[in-house]
């Protein structure tokens, strides 16, 4: 009875706007596309708008459920975005990218600050989307989130990014409650010869190169480098947020046999990232704080590596063992994090209708932090391990009709101890062209430790105009997700695919604070707010000729959340537009010209006050020679300048607007 009252609330507030959502949806059905085509290389003579729309839903993917299946046949709401999306879109950095995908929410707040969600909860370091690179995950333990300004690549090394949005726990495990983000780079085989590319314009400059080799025919390398230099943003009090970034790295493919692959990367990173951030100086009340301009100071590196087998049976094994190493220093944090992980999965079939997928995995992890008056943590240096297993059963009910996958993940953990997360999936196909799937799943977030024992000192902000101390606490929780979803393709028309998923989200024990002292004012972390959502996300493709495609995307979230009355009630849940969609044109003119628009829609932000807007991106792209592509590309051409996202409350940064800008690039390859 809870369920079902706690959804009809959450329906109320959406009659009103659900005409609305139906007249935009409409629009973009007709004019937009999903993101699903075949990966293929920059410098082929293939064009992604030369496929049809039935070899782009046949693109396999990997991260459902953790093996290779069709796009078309996923019990999921996944969109894939491909090498040739990347290129053709004229995006500088992953994040970027993240913005084609329906149900991804993504706010600029700096040149090094990023808000990236799912399904909501959207702030600058999101607690519940897990991403991994090559299956690495960088979860970052400290904040429980992920640290987009030291995440990147080489975006021509990427082969695609699967997006899946809801909750996958019963396989990836803890922080895979809203979505899991599993970008994809091309093996080293794929990637020889030598490339250089550049990037020059008004904000920004790149330089990448990359050299691949190999020995015999069953080994191949690359070794890659890659250097931006950001420029600030537009804030009206200055901005100080320029930002530096150097990377190296390599990749080797080895196969051993016709059953054996191993593959071994790595790769280092330094940089700095301008700031302007209002710092305290003291813990004692009454607080003192300072503001000023300071270098985030950024570097790391990984190690992993990955053995597959495969049996003549048709089963498979894989094992895989990473290293990763996160160092950051800034006024407010002080911190080094080591981690070390290994994994292992094994597939095969049972009874001859079943698919059985198990795994375990233990991951290690340490660091060492030094406090400051902003950030004090007890102990300063601690260690933690996480253990766990899954166990997924696919069951083929009706051959190439009918399939149900149930699984769970069972998983231990220093803070909360034994967590379980299990899911239940059905894929129907009742015609060619047309699927139909629906899930249930629990999902959870443990704590990080930040919310655990510290002590944060906090200027007065937007919603508290008082400094505050806030303290952890170690009795908290983990955060739950029950999640309900449905969802529909369509891909039975020659000339047009069409993808809509629906979902309804309750959430339990997500953090609040609560009031412990008025004098001086002091709040503790606590597990007091309930957290429905409600939402619809729409994505089409429509090839309107054989040399134009258009894409298009929609989204439509509503939260509702309840609690007591205090800064966090007033501010979750507020930094996520209730639309927000997208249209990209994709045309390929006579002579290798390439005219690409991509126009953008985001509603307003309650919490902090951001206004609603919409953007144009466009891109002259020319290839002369088939190893050599030159493009023209314009960004957020609509506007002089806009804000995007909230500053955050645990970093007490200056957000700066995103501004337009005009580059060039180009990209040779040997």
């Amino acid at each position: 009875m809870r369920g079902f009252s706690r959804l009809h609330h959450s329906l109320n507030p959406i009659w009103s706007t659900f005409w609305k959502m139906g007249f935009i949806g409409l629009w973009l059905i007709c004019l937009g596309g999903t993101a699903s085509g075949e990966a293929t290389d920059p410098f082929s003579n293939t064009d992604l708008t030369e496929l049809s729309l039935e070899e782009l839903m046949s693109l396999e993917v990997t991260s459902v459920s953790k093996k290779k299946q069709k796009l078309s046949e996923s019990a999921a709401a996944i969109f894939v975005i491909t090498q040739e999306d990347i290129r053709r879109s004229g995006v500088t950095s992953i994040p970027e990218a993240l913005r084609m995908v329906p149900g991804i929410q993504v706010g600029r707040g700096s040149k090094n600050q990023w808000h990236i969600s799912a399904r909501g909860f959207n702030e600058r370091f999101t607690n519940k989307l897990l991403v991994l690179i090559d299956g690495r995950t960088i979860y970052n333990s400290l904040f429980a989130g992920v640290t987009w300004e030291t995440q990147d690549t080489m975006l021509e090394d990427i082969e695609r990014i699967e997006v899946i949005r809801g909750p996958g726990g019963a396989l990836w495990g803890v922080n895979a409650v809203n979505g899991v983000i599993n970008i994809i780079t091309k093996k080293a085989q794929d990637t020889q010869g030598l490339l250089v590319s550049g990037v020059a314009g008004s904000e920004e400059g790149i330089v990448s190169i990359r050299q691949g080799g190999s020995h015999g025919s069953d080994f191949h390398y690359r070794l890659f480098s890659k250097y931006f230099n950001r420029d600030t943003s537009f804030n009206a009090m200055g901005a100080h947020d320029d930002t530096h970034m150097f990377r190296s790295g390599f990749r080797t493919d080895w196969e051993l046999d016709a059953h054996d692959h191993v593959m071994v990367q790595g790769e280092f990173y330094t940089g700095d990232g301008g700031q302007q951030s209002t710092v305290a100086t003291t813990t004692t009340f009454p607080f003192g704080f300072t503001r000023g301009n300071e270098d985030l100071e950024m570097s790391g590196g990984h190690f992993l590596t990955r053995w597959e087998h495969t049996w003549d049976s048709g089963s498979d094994m894989a094992l895989q063992f990473f290293y990763d190493r996160y160092e950051r220093d800034e006024n407010t944090i002080k911190a080094t994090i080591d981690t070390f992980d290994v994994d292992f999965q094994h597939r095969f079939e049972f009874f001859g209708n079943q698919e059985i997928l198990w795994g375990m995995e233990y991951r290690y992890w340490t660091d060492k932090l030094q406090n400051t008056p902003g950030t004090s943590v007890s102990p300063d240096s601690q260690s933690f391990n996480l253990v766990s297993g899954f166990l997924q059963d696919e069951i083929t009910l009706i051959p190439d009709t009918f399939t149900v996958t149930i699984g769970t993940k069972l998983s231990h953990n220093h803070f909360t101890g034994f967590e379980y997360q299990p899911s239940g999936r059905f894929l129907w196909k009742p015609v060619d062209g047309h699927s139909l799937w629906g899930a249930v799943s629990r999902a959870v977030r443990v704590p990080s430790r930040l919310e655990d024992n510290s002590l944060l000192t906090l200027p007065p902000n937007a919603t508290t105009p008082f400094p505050t101390l806030v303290r952890g606490n170690q009795e908290f929780k983990t955060e739950d997700l029950l999640a309900f979803e449905i969802g529909y393709r369509l891909n039975t028309f020659e000339r047009i695919t069409f993808d809509i998923t629906g979902f309804y989200n309750q959430y339990d024990n997500i953090r609040g604070t609560r009031v412990i002292s008025l004098a001086p004012p002091t709040g503790t972390l606590a597990n007091n707010l309930e957290v429905d959502t409600i939402g619809v996300e729409l994505a089409s493709d429509l090839q309107i000729h054989d040399w134009w495609r258009i894409r298009g995307a929609y989204t439509y979230i509503n939260m509702t959340v309840d609690g007591p009355i205090n800064t966090a009630l007033s501010t979750v849940g507020r930094a996520t537009p209730h639309h927000q969609g997208s249209i990209r044109s994709l045309i390929t003119l006579p002579f290798q010209v390439e005219f690409d628009s991509w126009l953008r829609i985001a509603d307003n932000i309650p919490a902090p006050n951001i206004a609603d807007y919409v953007e144009l991106d466009l891109r002259l792209g020319w290839k002369p020679w088939p190893n050599l592509d030159l493009s023209l590309v314009g960004q957020n051409l609509l506007d002089n300048h806009h804000p995007e996202a909230a500053p955050s409350l645990l970093l007490a940064t200056q957000p700066t607007e995103v501004q337009r800008s005009v580059y060039g690039k180009i990209t040779w390859s040997y």
